[in-house]
């Protein structure tokens, strides 16, 4: 892959199938043509528009030639920022990342440090995003066990289970558990040792927690109300720590909800 040929804005519309390997067949589509897509839509922001839409079809060779290209000519800190930077859930992330890799290309690696360029501070801004957020979750998620089964419902901004998986494997590797993102439709299911992630076609009820589980919980609850010093409460350091769309995830909270 190269960026040295100058690069044009085009009215059109890049349609893919939303996965990682799609946006990097998009990414291989645009370095070809030497042309920079007015927007990328995967199948859920597809929508009405004066500018033809281009389907591009996902294509696993080119794929790999644009992580092998990204990989071996920007760096390994520029492949974190393009696989974290797509776990956002921010809807234009696609067009970001790529404006990124084609001032990469164009300019050479050392252009990715340069904090002050829009295409730099937009990326970086992605993936402070999905970790700020994941960092969270790791303390924030919830289990509630039923039928031998821990399961816990989360509702993210990003697609934060692929940065949780490897913390909670390794956490509860001996325990069979669910994570569901309620948000993006997506779960991390740990059953006998094996992982694996997958999307949801419809929402997902997970089964009323066991009578001990109940109990348990409002144990927990009691012991987080009694911990608390009525005289100390900072409604806006909780609010800073623990921001309040959370909350209905949490066992101690969601009553406050």
């Amino acid at each position: 892959m190269s960026g040295q040929h100058p690069v044009r804005e085009a009215d059109v519309i890049y349609c893919y199938d939303g996965s990682l390997a799609g946006f990097f067949s998009c990414v291989f589509e645009s370095f070809a043509r030497r042309e920079l897509p007015f927007a990328i839509w995967p199948p859920e922001e597809e929508q009405p528009s004066l500018c033809p839409a281009r389907e591009i079809v996902t294509d696993a060779g080119r794929a790999g030639r644009v992580r092998r290209g990204i990989r071996e000519k920007l760096g390994p800190a520029a492949s974190k920022t393009a696989a974290i930077g797509f776990l956002s859930g921010q809807p234009d992330k696609e067009l970001v990342l790529l404006r990124y890799l084609h001032h990469g290309f164009g300019k050479g690696p050392a252009a990715l440090r340069q904090l002050g360029r829009p295409e730099v501070a937009q990326a970086q801004g992605l993936v402070r995003s999905v970790e700020w957020e994941a960092e969270k979750y790791r303390g924030f998620v919830r289990f509630e066990e039923s039928q031998g089964m821990l399961g816990a419902v989360i509702h993210p901004k990003n697609h934060v289970l692929p940065l949780l998986r490897p913390f909670f494997c390794a956490r509860l590797g001996g325990e069979d558990f669910l994570i569901y993102d309620a948000t993006h439709r997506e779960a991390l299911l740990h059953q006998a040792g094996q992982t694996r992630l997958e999307r949801v076609t419809a929402p997902l009820s997970l089964p009323e927690p066991d009578a001990a589980e109940s109990e348990y919980q409002k144990l927990w609850k009691q012991f987080y109300d009694t911990l608390a010093i009525a005289g100390r409460r900072n409604e806006r350091c909780r609010r800073n720590n623990c921001p309040k769309r959370y909350w209905a995830d949490l066992t101690e909270l969601r009553d406050q909800v």
